[in-house]
C-alpha cells in the first residue's frame, strides 16, 4: 500500500485527508489524499525516488500563493514547508551569498534579510510566497523579478540533488523550466549590504503602493493572467468593464482587475466560469489572448 510504503521513509510526514482550503491563499480546494512532508533533504530525496521509479505523480505545495485547487481535491501533495533553513557565507566583492531552502517563506527571507544588513528583495515584499515557489514562477514585479537574484539553485529529482549555477538557469517572465522530474529544494542569493534602517523604508514603500492597489486582506491568488507583451492584463479586464464582475463569491477585484477575491466561500468552479468569462470578453473586445498566470491543479484551463 502507497501510505504504508512511503511511512517506512526516514523522517517523512504522512497524513491522509489533508484539508487544502486552509493552506492556500484563496481559501479555495478539497483535500490531498496523501499529504506528504519530507523534514530534511535526504527526506525528500527518498521520497522523490520511490514516486519516481512507480511513475507516481504529485504536486509541490509552498505557501499556497498563486494556486486554485479543485473543490473534490487532489491524490498526492509534497510540502516543503520544513525545508526553511537559512544561512550565509561572504560572496565575491562585495556580495553576500545566502543559502535558503526552498519551504522558506519569501517574507521570512526579506525579514531575515533586514536583520542581517542585505538587501536586494525589497521590491518582492508581500508576494505571499516560499522561496521555491517564487524562483519556479519567476515572481515579481515590474521593478524585478526572482531572477535577479540568483545565484544557483539546488533541484532534487529520482536521481538526487545537485546545483545549477545562474548562467545553466532560464527564466522566462514569470516562469522558470525546471528539469525533467525534479523541484527546486534549494537556492543560493547574492545580496548587497546596506543599512537596516534603509532597507526597512524601502519595505514600508513597496508595501504602501500594495495596498493601494491590490486587494490585500481580501482572499486571492495573486494576477490571474500573465501581461501580454508590453500591455497589462489588469487594464484590459478594466476596459472592459469586468471590475466587480461576480459570479456567487468569486469576484474581479474593484481594486485590480486582474485579481479575483474570495468574499467568502468561493469555489474552484465559479473561479474558472468567472477566468473564461474574462478571456472570452478580452479576447472579444481587445484581441488579445489572456494566459493564466495563477497555477490550476485538478481542473482544465
Amino acid at each position: 500500500m502507497l501510505s504504508k510504503d512511503l511511512e517506512r521513509i526516514k523522517d517523512l510526514q504522512v497524513r491522509k485527508n489533508v484539508p487544502l482550503l486552509p493552506l492556500t491563499s484563496f481559501r479555495i480546494g478539497g483535500p490531498a489524499h496523501l499529504f506528504l512532508v519530507p523534514r530534511t533533504l535526504k527526506a525528500l530525496e527518498h521520497t522523490i525516488f520511490y514516486l519516481g521509479n512507480r511513475s507516481i505523480s504529485y504536486k509541490v505545495l509552498g505557501q499556497g500563493s498563486n494556486l486554485l485547487i479543485s473543490d473534490k481535491g487532489v491524490k498526492l501533495v509534497m510540502s516543503l514547508a520544513a525545508l526553511n533553513r537559512i544561512h550565509s557565507t561572504p560572496g565575491h566583492t562585495f556580495k553576500t551569498i545566502v543559502s535558503v531552502e526552498a519551504g522558506c517563506r519569501l517574507k521570512s527571507l526579506i525579514s531575515w534579510s533586514i536583520h542581517n544588513s542585505l538587501c536586494g528583495l525589497e521590491n518582492l515584499s508581500g508576494i505571499p510566497a516560499s522561496v521555491g515557489g517564487a524562483i519556479s514562477m519567476n515572481a515579481g514585479t515590474n521593478k524585478c523579478s526572482m531572477a535577479e537574484a540568483i545565484d544557483a539553485v539546488q533541484f532534487t529529482g529520482p536521481d538526487g540533488s545537485c546545483w545549477f549555477q545562474r548562467n545553466q538557469l532560464q527564466f522566462d517572465y514569470r516562469s522558470f523550466r525546471l528539469p525533467d522530474k525534479a523541484l527546486i529544494s534549494a537556492a543560493r542569493i547574492q545580496l548587497d549590504k546596506s543599512s537596516p534602517d534603509q532597507i526597512k523604508r524601502n519595505v514600508r514603500n513597496v508595501m504602501r503602493k500594495r495596498r493601494t492597489t491590490q486587494p490585500i486582506g481580501k482572499p486571492n491568488a495573486g494576477c490571474v493572467f500573465r501581461n501580454p507583451p508590453g500591455d497589462s492584463a489588469g487594464k484590459l479586464i478594466d476596459q472592459c468593464g469586468l471590475k466587480g464582475l461576480r459570479i456567487g463569491d468569486a469576484e474581479v477585484s474593484k481594486k485590480h482587475a486582474n485579481f479575483i477575491v474570495n468574499r467568502g466561500k468561493a469555489s474552484a468552479v465559479q473561479v474558472m466560469d468567472l477566468l473564461e468569462i474574462i478571456r472570452e470578453r478580452v479576447k472579444k473586445e481587445a484581441d488579445v489572448g489572456l494566459v493564466p498566470e495563477v497555477s490550476i491543479w485538478g481542473m482544465e484551463t
